[in-house]
């Protein structure tokens, strides 16, 4: 289906608003998953968003020339089928506005919590270093303490 017929653009429009909208559902669904720590539900989610990409990534590729026969064929089609065509075309690009502030939105919480996480780790080492320089391994456990006289 290298080619779409005039009558087809609609279809393939509303199907891809259906598939954005659902991206942007499992991308707010991301979002809570990634608020309350559940990692093991988030891959799940993640999984579902990538198979719809594929998707939508598969539909690309059989229709390459989409956009520049939409140009070249939207005059011809009838004022009603061109305005629907246009109304859900706008409807998806806000659609897609509201996708990229939800995925910065949960890419910005992932950030901060790798970050927390980095600093708990560093100071968990530094605690460990500090202990360590503090015991002498070879003496007996009643024998371990900071010598401040030397």
């Amino acid at each position: 289906m290298s080619t779409l017929h005039a009558n087809q653009f609609l279809q393939v429009f509303q199907n891809r608003r259906e598939r954005c909208r659902k991206l942007l559902e499992l991308s707010r669904r991301q979002k809570e998953l990634i608020d309350q720590g559940n990692y093991t539900r988030l891959l799940t989610v993640l999984g579902h968003k990538q198979r719809i990409l594929t998707e939508m990534d598969d539909f690309s590729e059989q229709t390459p020339d989409l956009w520049s026969s939409w140009r070249r064929h939207r005059e011809t089609l009838s004022g009603g089928v061109r305005d629907d065509c246009n109304h859900v075309l706008a409807e998806t690009e806000a659609l897609l506005a509201e996708l990229v502030k939800e995925e910065t939105d949960s890419t910005d919480a992932l950030t901060e919590r790798r970050d927390a996480t980095r600093v708990s780790l560093k100071s968990i080492s530094d605690g460990s270093q500090v202990h360590n320089a503090y015991r002498d391994n070879l003496a007996p456990a009643t024998h371990r303490h900071l010598n401040i006289d030397r």
